[in-house]
Parts: structure tokens; sequence; C-alpha cells
């Protein structure tokens, strides 16, 4: 008997002492103190390879002995999650942004909306609903798949004009980015004909929103929305980091420091800013590798802004640091169990400027292959730090003969075309660097997520991207 009560009193013991600590462990994944300030940044195609393959290159061209570490990297909650939507193993930007912001998954191709078309509530409306001003930045189109996630609800990702009128419904206070979106919409729309982007853009100003031009003024907008562009008259995207002229005014850091400013002195109850680094998708799948790390090296330096903002509001501000899927199947160290980064410190530009210049060479009838092998050599490093063998250059040549100077067929890297010669000269570079890719589009791969600030903890429990909203949601007090 006494036995007996004895085993009774330590399993009653054992269960109040697991109690006890499950609810320590709540208390310290779901703190009761709610995060004031909300950033949730998007680095859209990124994925492990892409990020270990910056620190690696930043190690590199610094000449540094110690691998260099990005800042996101060094957060202590860091998990992976899956990334599938309903319709394929391999999901696309707008299924995925879907996930992200309404915690529900969908089919390829769908913005806001559920397998069958029914709206879906984001992270964006929860906010709005506690009081949160709500900001979303991008370095792509306002309206493209990832920001149009917090707003938009349509089955057609290109829809622009649908996606603009949803914009304009919203809550959005601040909104930024490089262009307004004006490709045709698509059959999910047929009342939308082809829209301009001026069009759209004068839609946005007749709905009473600040359109500007000017970072710095629109950072200081008072009592109305905002939306900034670097173009409002044409589709035109802001250039890739490495092509940029030093002197840029519209660049993701820029964007989202006018956002911060504007949110912080309009919102006495705290914000949401979601920042998405869409450029690095761009050139991910154009098997670009150098100009994906300078994207990811920006992302970095966007959040920086929101590390310095948390130093100022230690207690009250989350950081969460993502993406929506992988793009390109990037490689590292496919041969002899090397890799070679310091290899890639010799190019100087992307594949896409180095296809402008070499269409504008073929424009003024340069046609001997001399001067443009001495630009690929200048920009690229091939022959000139890079060995390059007479198989691979004899590649090339047939490419400049064959198609680059009959004006033949182009690589597209969907966002993108590359002339052949410029697609392979690059992929010798990354050759020599023994990196690769394994596609042109997206891949099934698990995505990272890194975390930091009130409630961090309570990303450790993530198993699919559809649980980071829901999770940020919880901390801010509502469900999604």
């Amino acid at each position: 008997m006494k036995k007996s009560l004895k085993l009774t009193l330590c399993a009653l013991g054992f269960a109040i002492a697991c109690l006890c600590a499950g609810l320590l462990l709540q208390t310290d994944t779901f703190s009761s103190k709610r995060p004031k300030y909300v950033f949730y940044f998007i680095g859209d195609g990124m994925s492990f390879n892409h990020i270990l393959g910056t620190e690696h290159y930043n190690t590199a061209k610094a000449g540094a002995s110690k691998t260099l570490r990005l800042n996101f990297t060094q957060f202590d909650t860091r998990n992976f999650v899956t990334n599938y939507s309903t319709s394929n193993l391999v999901t696309d930007s707008a299924a995925a942004g879907t996930a992200l912001a309404s915690g529900v998954k969908t089919a390829n191709a769908c913005i806001g909306v559920d397998p069958e078309g029914n709206k879906l509530r984001t992270i964006a409306d929860v906010a709005s609903e506690l009081g949160y001003k709500v900001g979303l930045v991008t370095n792509v189109g306002i309206n493209h798949a990832t920001p149009s996630c917090f707003y938009g609800h349509t089955s057609d990702r290109f829809g622009f004009p649908k996606l603009v009128d949803d914009y304009i419904a919203s809550d959005v206070a601040f909104v930024a980015g490089s262009t307004i979106m004006d490709m045709k919409s698509g059959p999910q729309d047929p009342k939308y004909k082809p829209t301009t982007t001026a069009e759209l853009a004068d839609r946005i100003r007749k709905a009473g929103i600040e359109l500007s031009l000017d970072v710095d003024a629109a950072a200081k907008v008072s009592g109305k929305r905002v939306a900034l562009v670097a173009h409002d008259k044409e589709n035109k995207h802001v250039p890739y980091v490495i092509d940029r002229k030093g002197d840029e005014k519209h660049t993701l850091v820029n964007h989202t420091k006018a956002a911060i400013e504007y949110l912080s002195r309009e919102s006495k109850d705290g914000f949401f800013l979601m920042v998405e680094e869409g450029k690095l998708d761009y050139s991910a799948h154009e098997q670009d590798a150098v100009t994906t790390f300078h994207e990811v090296n920006e992302l970095a330096a966007v959040v920086e802004l929101a590390l310095e903002f948390a130093k100022q509001h230690p207690d009250e501000t989350l950081i969460v640091v993502t993406a929506d899927h992988e793009t390109g199947g990037m490689v590292l160290g496919w041969d002899h169990y090397e890799i070679r980064m310091n290899v890639l410190t010799a190019q100087k530009c992307s594949a896409g400027q180095l296809t402008k210049i070499f269409q504008r060479m073929r424009e003024e009838g340069v046609r001997d292959w001399a001067p443009y092998k001495k630009v690929l050599s200048d920009n690229f490093g091939l022959w000139s730090t890079v060995p390059v063998t007479k198989e691979e250059e004899q590649l090339l040549l047939h490419d400049f003969h064959n198609i680059f100077l009959k004006y033949g067929p182009m690589v597209d890297g969907l966002y993108n075309k590359n002339e052949f010669v410029i697609h392979h000269a690059l992929r010798i570079l990354n050759k020599h660097a023994s990196l690769d890719w394994t596609s042109l589009y997206h891949t099934g791969t698990y995505i990272p997520i890194y975390v930091q600030g009130v409630g961090e903890k309570a990303f450790l429990e993530c198993r699919d991207q559809t649980e980071i909203p829901k999770t940020i949601a919880t901390l801010m007090g509502s469900q999604l």
C-alpha cells in the first residue's frame, strides 16, 4: 500500500513538474509582451546556399582568414521550413507569398485567395485591425507577386491592374518599389484591358494616395497614404546592386529607411513592415551567382536598419528573416571537394548588363571577336585572371558567330533574357569557382527562417512557411 502511494505521489509530482515546465516554456515562447514593431523580411528565391555562398564570397573578396557572417545568420533563433503549394511540390512566388502573408496554402499563380478563389485574411489585415500602421517595401514592382500577397486577392498573379485596385482598397499606409507592373491581366480578369504604368499611376493618384518619385519627400508625408516608386511612366525596375553607379536614391535600403521614418511618425500603436528583396530571385533565375550574392548583401543591409531600430526599442521589436522558395538550385563545391570563391571576385557587373554592352557593340557594327573578348576579360576576369581552356573558348566562339551575330535566340531567365555567349561565359566562370546551378527556375528545397526579438523562440515550432505569419499574429495578440 505504501509503495503504491509513493508511486502515485511520484507520478503526480512528475505531472505537476511537466505542467510547470510547459507553462514556463509557453511564457517564454509566447511572451505576454506583444511586439510593437514587426519587421518581416523576405528574400525572394533565397535558400541556404545563396546565403552561405554570399558569406564565402564576402570572405574571399575581403581576403579574410575567417568566414564573414551575415547579420541575420547570427540570430539565436534559426529554423527551416517547407514551402510546397497545393498544386505542386515546387511553389511559385504567388502561392508562397500567400502562405507567408495569410498562413494558408494555395495553388501556384494565386494571390491572397485559396485554391477555390475565396479571399484570405492576411497578417497585414491583422496588423491594421490591431492599430498597427502597415508598410510594404520591395525593389521590384509594388504590385508584383510578393507584396501583392499582403493586400491583393486574385487567382491570376499577372492581373496587375486588378492588384492595383486591391492595393487602393487596402489599409496599407506606405508602399515602395521600383515600378507599377503594367502587363496584360490574365483570363481570370477579362474586364481589365492592357494598361500602362502611367495609367495605373494616375489611378493611384486619383484615389488620394501620395504617389512620389522622391525618396526624401515620401518619408516626410504626413496624414495620408504614400506610394513611393522609382518609375511611374514605364514598367522599369531599379538596377541590380552590382550595376549601380553609386548615386542612386531608389534602393531597397533607402526605401526601407523612408518607410521606417514614415511609419514611426504616423503610428502611435506601432507598425508592421514587410520588406522583400525581389531582385535576388531575378538574378538567380539568370544563374548569376555574384549578382545574387550582392542582392543577399542588400537584404542584410536592410536587416541592419531593423537591428539599429531595435537598439532603440529593445523590448518591443520582432525581426523575422525568411524566404518564399529557392531559385536556381545553386550548388556549392561540385569539383574535387573544393569551393574556389576567389575566382568569382573578378566579376564586375551582372550578366544582364554585359548583354546590353554586347548588344550595343553589335548595333555599332563591331563584328570581330577580339573586342568582345576584351569586354568579357574586363568584366568577368576570363583569360586575365581566370584561365579559359580551348574547348571553353570554342563554345563561346560558336555562340558568338552562330547565334549572337545572327540575332539568334537568347537564354530566358524569366524576367531577363541574356545572350548565349554571356550565359556560357558566366557558366565557365562559375565552373572554375566550383559553383553550379541545376535549374533556371524554382526548386522544392527547404527555406530558412531567422528570428530575433520579442517571442523569437515561438518560431522554433514552425515546420511550414504557413506557420510563420500565424506565429507573428499570435505574438501580436490575434489569430490568422
